[in-house]
């Protein structure tokens, strides 16, 4: 069969003229603080973003990011609510996700006696583990095939120096109020523990798999933080929080997989 030299070509130059998909993003908790600025600066960048909130409608932030980006998808996704989490996986079957950043959970307050010795609320303490543990897990597994078929194949997840033994045993040393909250400071370490595990899980797949303290960010709820003016001046802009996150998200590979880190690129003590 004689070959067709002129559709040979011009089939060669269809492909190498295509335009190389997007990258892709899906972020929860999106609708404000670090998760909105996470979307934001993705879209700009250009990435195919996937913004999730756990609203009965969409946020004004998120409609208004709509609105200034086409790249830009939002999905209703409440982290303890596998019914939810199971209908996004469905709508987004066929999606690639090149970062998946379980950036949802809950945070309370210094002074919330409820995570304090001697009047604790351990229905609390079931909701803290349900959103800032098992949510991630559950999102991270729903959502395995899509980052499975991605170029960059990395699941992240902020967690926060509260989950470190070392460093709340530093606060207590120096009567920092960090180490007031029991079920926050818990309810990290454990997702630390979880996400080391789930590294060693999806190695396999060449998937790589990491927690990031972000730091002291100035979002809407650090206004109300007890905290030492020493410590409140040394919180970053949230642009520059999130700018610096994306470079650590950036560097993941497979050597630096199952590890804990800073948003400056330093490890995390465990």
């Amino acid at each position: 069969m004689r070959y067709n030299t002129s559709f040979g070509i011009l089939f060669v130059l269809i492909v190498a003229c295509a335009p190389a998909s997007a990258d892709s993003v899906l972020i929860t908790g999106a609708n404000s603080g670090i998760g909105l600025e996470f979307a934001r600066q993705y879209a700009a960048d250009g990435w195919d973003v996937i913004a999730t909130h756990r609203r009965r409608s969409t946020p004004d932030s998120l409609a208004e990011l709509q609105q200034q980006y086409d790249n830009v998808r939002v999905e209703r996704i409440d982290v303890t609510d596998p019914a939810m989490i199971a209908a996004a996986a469905r709508n987004l079957e066929d999606v690639p996700i090149d970062i998946l950043i379980n950036n949802a959970g809950i945070v309370g307050t210094f002074d919330d006696e409820r995570q304090h010795f001697g009047s604790f609320d351990f229905e609390l303490f079931e909701q803290f583990m349900a959103v800032n543990t098992a949510g991630p897990l559950r999102v991270s597994q729903a959502f395995f095939p899509n980052v499975a078929a991605s170029k960059q194949k990395k699941i992240v997840a902020i967690s926060s120096a509260a989950g470190s033994f070392a460093m709340v045993r530093r606060g207590i040393e120096e009567n920092i109020p960090i180490v007031k909250r029991y079920w926050y400071n818990m309810s990290k370490a454990a997702l630390n523990m979880s996400f080391m595990q789930l590294a060693a899980s999806t190695a396999k797949d060449g998937v790589s798999v990491a927690v990031y303290h972000p730091g002291l960010v100035r979002v809407e709820r650090t206004a109300s933080y007890e905290l030492p003016e020493a410590f409140k001046s040394m919180a970053l802009d949230v642009d520059v929080a999130v700018a610096a996150l994306r470079e650590r998200f950036a560097e993941l590979d497979a050597a630096s997989s199952g590890g804990f880190y800073a948003f400056d690129g330093s490890a995390m003590p465990w």
